[in-house]
């Protein structure tokens, strides 16, 4: 039987329309609410390939909002991109899966080759970044977005249509909001979700008959539903800046370390090599190992728990300020300096 065949007895798809979604790969930015619900409805609507990118673990938290993860990825600290990719190909495994666990950032865009990109990030830090990755390297997305009851879905041709910072003139105080708890409804998710991959699935099968103008928004309490026409803005900052200096700002904006939105966390990345057993035989001696897996180690330093993974992303828990943070990774950076020189910490 034919996997697809509903989807090929939709008129607007059929199976010319079926044959274009299947050799399409597919770049998601962010695991989380909607990019979970988004790889799980692509997969089953049997695009070619998913690359999947984030660089956080499952939590508890997370469970409420999230599709594919578990009770068992939450409690083994599992990367999302990682746990996601096992749930997806017991969903549909003739779909390849690319798992990268690690932050949006030039070079990961660079390296990938896809048909489209879907913004399922939670931070306008990042969704900035990717509008201008977008601009530079005139690649189509699809911007979508979820708090309290309302969601918002728009396809993004920034090169020539209306950017992100077109639709949004407060985008740097959006920025600055990153970190600001908000609720979200659980329903919303999946109707959200279900747009984005609706609209997806519209630009594999007929791209010409795109609205790159349209914002569309829901509130799934209230149940209504609205569109609105965004126009380009000639006053835009981000559109009109040179290509070589669009990522100048963003350079300069960005901190070593980063806190981890409602978890009362920070991160960073390590640019000394990270050797997990080397790390995992200092702690034990000291007795401050708490945990492995082949991906990281948790260990207490300085009564605060701490994430160290082997890709060199570090999180440090129970830290009520930004200086805390800093003393703390101050200390765990003079022992990776050690520890990647073959010494004793």
């Amino acid at each position: 039987m034919n996997r697809y065949d509903r989807q090929e007895r939709v008129r607007q798809i059929g199976p010319a329309g079926q044959a274009k979604i299947s050799q399409a790969t597919i770049l998601i930015m962010g695991l989380g609410a909607l990019g979970s619900y988004a790889a799980s409805q692509l997969v089953r609507a049997g695009v070619k390939r998913l690359i999947l990118v984030d660089p956080d673990v499952v939590t508890v938290s997370n469970l409420q909002r999230q599709a594919l993860y578990t009770t068992f990825d939450a409690a083994k600290k599992r990367f999302k991109v990682l746990a996601a990719k096992e749930h997806l190909q017991t969903i549909n495994p003739t779909v390849a899966v690319t798992a990268i666990p690690a932050p949006l950032t030039t070079d990961v865009i660079q390296k990938q080759s896809f048909d489209l990109c879907l913004d399922c990030l939670d931070n306008y830090t990042a969704r900035d970044l990717l509008n201008r990755l977008a601009i530079a390297q005139h690649f189509d997305y699809l911007f979508a977005s979820c708090a309290g009851t309302y969601g918002n879905v728009m396809a993004v041709s920034p090169h020539k249509h209306p950017c992100l910072n077109c639709l949004f003139p407060n985008l740097d105080q959006l920025k600055q909001a990153d970190c600001d708890v908000i609720g979200v409804n659980t329903a919303l998710i999946p109707v959200i979700a279900g747009l984005q991959v609706s609209l997806a699935l519209h630009y594999l099968v007929d791209r010409a008959s795109i609205d790159f103008s349209r914002l569309y928004t829901i509130d799934n309490w209230a149940l209504t539903w609205n569109r609105f026409k965004i126009k380009k803005r000639s006053d835009c900052p981000t559109c009109h800046t040179p290509t070589d200096q669009l990522f100048t700002k963003l350079e300069q904006e960005q901190p070593e370390l980063k806190m981890l939105c409602g978890e009362g966390a920070f991160y960073t990345t390590l640019t000394a090599p990270v050797d997990l057993v080397s790390w995992q035989e200092w702690l034990k001696q000291r007795s401050l190992l708490v945990g492995t897996s082949p991906l990281f180690i948790h260990f207490q330093w300085q009564d605060h728990p701490v994430s160290l993974f082997r890709t060199g992303r570090l999180i440090m828990y129970q830290l009520a300020t930004p200086e805390a943070a800093n003393h703390l990774l101050t200390s765990i950076k003079q022992v990776a300096n050690e520890v990647s020189k073959g010494g004793q910490p």
